[in-house]
């Protein structure tokens, strides 16, 4: 932590400039100019109509000049990259309502798909639906991942040229993953000079600074640019934020303290004798007296963000080899590096009356424990990185009506998780038992293990690296079949080859035990077709049959190793009069099961903490099984929407959609859910979680069998058990609403004006824990899809030299049903507002110097809002007094941001 401590210090001065520019501003209500404001309030809806004419694919279709039949288009288009507060791609896509920070999130894991996520990483989870149910590519195509997901912030801000999301199932077009819908990064190929930007921003006790530069050139001969991007997060401290905490009785709320403290408690004949603060020795054994069991905060110094760094490089080209044919290319290069403070290690021991320190209540007799925390010994902390790569390149021939394309994309991830100092337990039974104090372990509280015996006891590693390597190979054509009446018919065709080979390693034990990798391949033949028949258009249109589209899609995919899927998915727009399109889409979708989640990086025991409801919330220690499952199942999904948009007048559209997903066979794992003692009726004869008797005898069975612990000191009895590994379990039925609307014009004196909202409201979500259960009401839960979210804003340019935003997001209140005895708690709504004004320095001036220099101040939280009081046990997992997955613990933030266009 000194060296997180230095680098912050080192970089006060522009923090201190961000804090003093965000100080003197005052808050102004101002706006960016309409097409600025796709998504830095609220994304808009981009509907065929914006595309009509341009030789261009929209997410979510492979046919030129038209958008998706059926769905709509989240797009966040470049000048709203600028104006989004976010540092990073995966923040700035999380700011869209209709994406739930839940599972694969560098702040909270405790969801599912969280105890995948060993490197911290971020993915996108659109409307909850699940971590990795969302499929992200780039430019079209896929992106290497990380075994599980793809980070978004593969790709630098600078290096985007706009970022679309379709919410809508859609493997019939892309194949496995995409689910609950499309996130597709499309790189920037229209920049013709320099760019260059630097930001750091300030909170309390947090810090953050980004820097980029990105080049451009196009041309007749085509078009390349370059862009690189760092950015640096500080971590932040459960111990600065006064809502994290365990014992929450001031609040209302449970004491969760643990009794694993320094000084702990001994126990003898199942009476608790607490030793006194300064500890104990056989001197003044007489001072012991039994009582209840001392109790202590059970995650000191764990962070509630981890300490990350970003660099990322993305570059493009376009050739114009001959009227008639092109080569295309694109690729990006990305490390993302973490640090993550888990808090201290703690256990209960027996100590034998070998132990050189030991010492015994006055009148006791039998075995002796005593509940310890190694005070001694530092935060177990995590580090790692993930870092891939990725070069795709081309031919694309026009051919009259006809373009066929050729490419070609290969990449290699590297994702590392690495823990160097855990628990060696016969190095601590060891210690124990020794008579003597240069060797024996002192568990009284008065610090006398030697320095030597320390070092010992903690010196085991924990090394989980997964290597990935990604082949992609396609050809496509595109053109017009025919034409009617209406317009033209258009087929999309293509054949696609992916092979992905994936090598888990792990190491535990020892300093010096070696990384052994296990390797496994899987090859995807995929063949797919997409028709849009336009039965009426401009030049057909009669009254009630203003527009009329109809598509069709089909997808077949043959998988080496879990068979194969045919996927169809059918749309129609609609437009009965002029400004006003009805739509509608159906289709399934399915997402292939995880090499991870298979095969599992390790069969481990984790000892973990866990809320009992049956104990009045008390925190038990149980044993949870690591590992995967040979068979798995790919997970398979129905998914259909209806919508409308209208325009009434120029510079306003208004957007809703039905959506409905039955998503079926979901692959969930339990490891990381500290909190699943509440869902224990609902796992009922399962095994997932057993107790007492049962519980001792699985995990003797289970160690006879070479399962041995990974992380923490097993219990003495063992009472809880928790099966861990991946099943298909779960099942989901979720249905909702979005609201997208945007409105811009013209003031007069006050100039432009623009105000925009993006809303999603979920109707329904139920969920069955295992196969063949009655799925139950789990919306608008602690982490579960929350009933609304929303993003409105004010965006206000009036001149050339100023313009400004206030944004305001909200999340409603939510029940929070863990508690102990069936008891629920009301969480509050979350409302946070964001003021930000930009000054175009430059303005229209030819000073080389000012031209293209701006300058944005930003106030994020500007009200300095505390995520809502919920009442939960701290976990190593995120949340604990508040809830990582529906609120942000930074708090107020100053920024400054300056750019300069060359």
């Amino acid at each position: 932590m000194n060296i997180r401590k230095a680098r912050i210090a080192a970089r006060s001065g522009v923090a201190l400039l961000a804090l003093v520019w965000a100080g003197v501003v005052s808050a102004q209500e101002t706006s960016t100019p309409a097409d600025q404001t796709a998504a830095a309030s609220g994304p808009t809806t981009t509907t065929d109509e914006d595309v009509a004419g341009k030789d261009v694919v929209v997410t979510g279709s492979r046919i030129r000049g038209a958008a998706p039949v059926g769905s709509s288009v989240i797009a966040i288009d470049r000048k709203a990259i600028e104006a989004s507060g976010a540092v990073t791609t995966d923040r700035l896509i999380k700011e869209i309502p209709q994406v739930f920070d839940l599972g694969t999130s560098e702040n909270s894991r405790g969801q599912s798909g969280g105890s995948n996520n060993i490197s911290f990483g971020n993915a996108i989870n659109i409307r909850g639906i699940g971590p990795y149910a969302t499929l992200t590519i780039l430019d079209g195509h896929r992106a290497v991942d990380n075994s599980r997901s793809v980070d978004p912030s593969i790709v630098p801000s600078l290096g985007l040229e706009r970022v679309e999301v379709v919410a809508d199932g859609a493997s019939a077009v892309y194949g496995s993953d995409a689910v609950a819908g499309v996130v597709n990064l499309i790189p920037r190929r229209s920049l013709n000079g320099i760019e260059a930007m630097a930001r750091g921003g300030l909170a309390r006790d947090f810090y953050e600074e980004q820097y980029g530069i990105a080049a451009g050139k196009t041309g007749d001969w085509g078009q390349v640019m370059v862009a690189y991007e760092h950015v640096y997060r500080s971590n932040l401290s459960g111990d600065k934020r006064d809502f994290f905490r365990s014992n929450q009785t001031g609040s209302g709320g449970h004491d969760y303290r643990t009794t694993l403290c320094d000084p702990g408690t001994i126990t003898v004949g199942g009476v608790t004798y607490p030793i006194p603060a300064g500890g104990v020795s056989a001197a003044n054994a007489g001072t012991l007296a039994a009582g209840p069991a001392n109790k202590c905060e059970g995650f000191t110094g764990q962070d509630l963000i981890p300490e990350t760094k970003y660099d990322s490089v993305n570059a493009t080209a376009t050739v114009h080899i001959a009227d008639w044919l092109d080569f295309v290319a694109d690729g990006y290069w990305s490390k993302r590096s973490f640090a993550h403070l888990n808090g201290y290690s703690g256990t209960t021991v027996t100590v034998p009356t070998t132990n050189a320190f030991f010492v015994r209540p006055t009148g006791t007799v039998g075995a002796e424990t005593v509940s310890v925390r190694f005070d001694d010994l530092p935060n177990n902390l995590s580090t790692g990185f993930t870092r891939t790569w990725e070069a795709t390149g081309g031919l694309r021939a026009k051919l009259g009506g006809w373009q066929l394309t050729g490419q070609v994309s290969y990449g290699r991830g590297h994702d590392e998780s690495d823990t160097y100092h855990g628990l060696n337990t016969p190095a601590l039974n060891a210690a124990l038992a020794s008579s003597n104090p240069a060797t024996a372990f002192d568990p009284y509280g008065l610090h006398r293990t030697s320095p030597a015996v320390l070092a010992a006891i903690n010196d085991q590693i924990f090394l989980a690296p997964t290597l990935t390597r990604l082949t992609d190979a396609t050809a496509s054509i595109n053109g017009t079949l025919f034409t009617l009446p209406g317009g033209g018919v258009k087929l999309a065709a293509g054949y696609e080859r992916y092979e992905e080979e994936v090598a888990l390693g792990t190491a535990r034990g020892g300093p010096t035990t070696p990384t052994t990798y296990r390797n496994f391949s899987r090859q995807v033949d995929s063949a797919y077709a997409e028709l849009l028949v336009p039965v009426f258009g401009a030049g057909n249109a009669t009254p009630g049959l203003e527009r009329l589209e109809l598509s069709a899609a089909v997808r077949y995919d043959n998988y080496s190793d879990v068979g194969h899927t045919t996927n169809p998915k059918f749309g129609i727009n609609w437009s009965p009069v002029q400004h006003l399109m009805l739509r509608g889409s159906y289709g399934t979708s399915f997402r292939a099961p995880l090499f991870s989640q298979i095969y599992g990086n390790s069969s481990n025991f984790f000892i973990q903490p866990y809320a009992d409801p049956t104990a009045g919330g008390a925190i038990v220690q149980g044993v949870a099984l690591s590992g995967g499952n040979l068979a798995l199942k790919p997970e398979t999904a129905k998914t259909w929407s209806v919508g409308a948009d209208w325009d009434p007048v120029p510079g306003a559209r208004f957007s809703i959609t039905y959506w409905n997903v039955d998503y079926k066979g979901q692959v969930n794992t339990y490891l990381a859910d500290l909190a699943i003692l509440s869902k224990e009726s609902q796992l009922a004869g399962t095994g997932v979680i057993l107790r007492g008797a049962a519980a001792a005898a699985r995990v003797a069975q289970l160690t006879a069998a070479g399962i041995t612990v990974a992380r923490g000191v097993m219990p003495n009895p063992v009472t809880l058990f928790v099966d861990g590994r991946t099943q298909n379990l779960d099942r989901s039925l979720t249905s909702g609403l979005d609201f997208v609307a945007t409105y811009g014009f013209e003031t007069g004196r006050m100039g432009h004006l623009t105000l925009n909202a993006n809303a999603t409201y979920i109707l329904s979500y139920k969920t069955a824990l295992s196969s063949g259960a009655t799925p139950t009401d789990k919306l608008n839960t602690i982490f579960n899809p929350l009933r609304f979210k929303g993003r409105a804003g004010i965006f206000w340019d009036p001149s050339q030299v100023i313009s400004g935003r206030l944004v305001v997001n909200y999340v409603n209140g939510y029940d929070n049903n863990t508690l102990p005895a069936g008891a629920v708690q009301h969480v509050g709504a979350y409302t946070t507002a964001d003021l930000g004004v930009t000054f175009n320095i430059g303005g229209s001036s030819d000073d080389p110097l000012a031209k293209g220099l701006s300058l944005s101040l930003d106030v994020l939280n500007a009200f300095d809002k505390d995520p809502p009081y919920v009442d939960f046990a701290p976990t190593v997992n995120g949340s604990g007094g508040y809830d990582a997955t529906a609120a942000n613990p930074v708090g107020r933030e100053f920024a400054v941001t300056l750019r300069k266009k060359f």
